[in-house]
């Protein structure tokens, strides 16, 4: 299993940072993500359940992504998400953000990658712990740049 937890600070405002993180905008911070589309409850609820289809290189990627926890506070958001990828990955993601002042947030985003089965636990023992590190600190400094756009 392969695990992550990583912080950063975002000069902008909790709920403008937050609204990234809406099932509305998901490709704002997740470009790769071609279609999101709500299958059972409401959109950014608990429960909440998405068809997400996503670009891995050439290949279109379809699954089911599950909303495993929402909390929305005016000092702190959270929103966890899981999905099962290509039958070989249990995946889990997790943004926490919190205010730290009028126009300062801090977010945390951790994750975990399972394999399922032999050729998934494989793959993620033979991948580059650097590529991963790299992989996510992209995605945060995307969140970034997006949260402090005008």
């Amino acid at each position: 299993m392969v695990k992550w937890k990583e912080e950063i600070i975002i000069d902008a405002p909790i709920e403008q940072v937050w609204q990234l993180f809406m099932d509305r905008n998901i490709k704002r911070i997740m470009p790769k993500v071609e279609e999101h589309l709500l299958l059972e409850k409401e959109d950014d609820t608990l429960g909440a359940k998405h068809s997400q289809s996503y670009y891995a290189g050439s290949q279109l990627e379809s699954y089911l992504v599950e909303t495993t926890a929402f909390e929305d506070t005016p000092e702190r958001k959270h929103k966890a998400v899981k999905f099962l990828m290509s039958g070989m990955f249990e995946v889990e993601y997790r943004y926490t953000l919190e205010k730290m002042g009028e126009n300062q947030t801090k977010f945390q985003y951790e994750g975990s990658n399972k394999g399922t089965n032999m050729t998934g636990k494989a793959m993620l023992l033979a991948g580059s712990k650097r590529k991963r590190e790299e992989t996510v600190h992209a995605f945060m400094e995307r969140v970034k740049t997006e949260a402090t756009k005008a």
